[in-house]
């Protein structure tokens, strides 16, 4: 009897051990081979470069790449556009002091006119915007008072790779179904999409862009996707405060869970609308 007992357990042991032999033989390859596509398509959640035509002007976003005024300038070569629009970054405390001691600084955006007139953009062709901007929905807001002002209602934004999802669902909001736009990722640096987590720098770009992207989404993806909705509706003028208009956006702290609140408010919001159109 214990002789029997002893013989089913060492069975059951090795049973045991080829199952474990299998699934470590089945893990082992499909991370090592697996790891790599799975890598990539997280970086490509933060891209897209959509197909571009002839626009009014040509809008490079704000970050201090040379890259993105490079990219600029290879579209306006081609000549789909006819004037390129840069933007101002939000000045540094450390900067000001240094220009209030009366040190000459350059700024992103006079490296970005250097670059634009160095490749072949004239310099009465460069329109400036030049209220400073702290973030991607405010850059948009002034873009989009400029291009009103000059009655221009179609654009290509340049900006860089990781960068243009997040731009284009600010594009979106702020810009709205007036402008016809196309987001351009620049040819010229950014993130290497296909082996980002070999580089400690693209590593830490992926990580805090995409912190940004699901804040961007959680937040300003309900206000578009209502907004939408009450347009399909032909309801221009949506009674609800808590759609917001782009003009009075500010950027909120999303570090606390504040703007999880106005999240679910939205979506709120988004639910009672749909029911009054399908009832």
């Amino acid at each position: 009897m214990g002789t029997g007992v002893k013989a089913s357990a060492v069975r059951h042991r090795y049973r045991k051990g080829i199952y474990f032999l299998n699934l470590v033989l089945f893990i082992v390859p499909l991370t090592y081979f697996g790891y790599r596509p799975a890598l990539r398509y997280c970086a490509s959640l933060l891209i897209v470069d959509e197909p571009i035509k002839k626009s009014d002007a040509i809008v490079v976003l704000a970050g201090g790449e040379p890259g993105r005024p490079w990219g600029a300038a290879d579209l306006y070569n081609r000549d789909l556009a006819d004037y390129v629009i840069v933007t101002r970054d939000q000045v540094q405390p450390e900067e000001a002091e240094l220009v209030q001691r009366g040190i000459d600084l350059v700024d992103g955006r006079g490296n970005y006119i250097r670059v634009l007139r160095g490749l072949g953009v004239p310099n009465e062709k460069i329109v400036s915007v030049e209220k400073a901007a702290g973030d991607t929905v405010s850059e948009m807001q002034q873009i989009r008072k400029l291009c009103l002002d000059r009655n221009w209602h179609s654009l290509i934004i340049v900006t860089a790779n990781y960068h243009t999802r997040r731009a284009r669902m600010a594009a979106r909001y702020v810009l709205g179904p007036e402008f016809k736009f196309a987001v351009s990722a620049t040819p010229h640096g950014g993130l290497n999409s296909r082996e980002w987590w070999t580089s400690r720098s693209d590593i830490r770009t992926f990580l805090i862009e995409f912190e940004k992207l699901v804040a961007y989404t959680l937040y300003i993806g309900p206000k578009i996707l209502a907004r939408d909705v009450w347009t399909s509706r032909g309801d221009t003028n949506p009674s609800s405060s808590l759609l917001g208009s782009p003009n009075s956006y500010s950027m909120w702290p999303f570090s606390s869970f504040s703007w999880l609140r106005v999240g679910a408010s939205e979506y709120v919001v988004l639910l009672k609308c749909c029911r009054g159109r399908t009832g």
